[in-house]
C-alpha cells in the first residue's frame, strides 16, 4: 500500500545517517555542557584571584570573618588564605579535567563528522 512505509535500499531500512546525527547532535551538546562548565570555573578563579590579592593586602593581625549562613565568623588570616588557595588549585585542575574532557569529545564530534561526509558522499 503507498502509506509511505516503502523501504530504502539500506540494509537496516530507515536512513543509515539518523544514528550518526543523533549521535553528532549527542556529543555536541555535551561539548556545549563542558565549555559553560569551563566558563564557570573560570569566572571562579578570577574571582577567587581577586579574594586572594585583597587578604594580601591586609594586615596579619586584620580580623577576618567569613560568612557562613547568616552568621559572620571569625577566622585566621592564614586559614583563609591558605583555603582560598586551595579552592583555586582544586578549580584550576578541574579546568584540567575539563579541558581533557572537551579535547575527547571533539575527536569523537569529528569522527562522526567523517562517517557522515562517507556516507553523504556514498563511499
Amino acid at each position: 500500500s503507498g502509506d509511505g512505509h516503502a523501504r530504502s535500499g539500506g540494509m537496516s531500512g530507515g536512513n543509515p545517517l539518523e544514528p550518526l546525527l543523533a549521535s553528532y547532535r549527542t556529543v555536541q551538546g555535551q561539548i556545549s555542557k563542558i565549555q559553560q562548565g569551563q566558563s564557570k570555573a573560570t569566572t571562579l578563579v578570577c574571582e577567587n584571584e581577586l579574594v586572594l590579592k585583597e587578604l594580601e593586602l591586609l594586615e596579619e593581625d586584620a580580623q577576618v570573618f567569613k560568612l557562613i549562613g547568616p552568621v559572620l565568623v571569625k577566622q585566621e588570616l592564614v586559614e583563609v588564605k591558605n583555603n582560598v588557595s586551595k579552592r583555586i588549585e582544586y578549580i584550576n585542575s578541574d579546568m584540567k579535567r575539563l579541558e581533557g574532557q572537551l579535547k575527547a569529545k571533539s575527536k569523537e564530534q569529528e569522527e562522526i563528522r567523517q562517517q557522515i561526509s562517507k556516507l553523504q558522499k556514498g563511499e
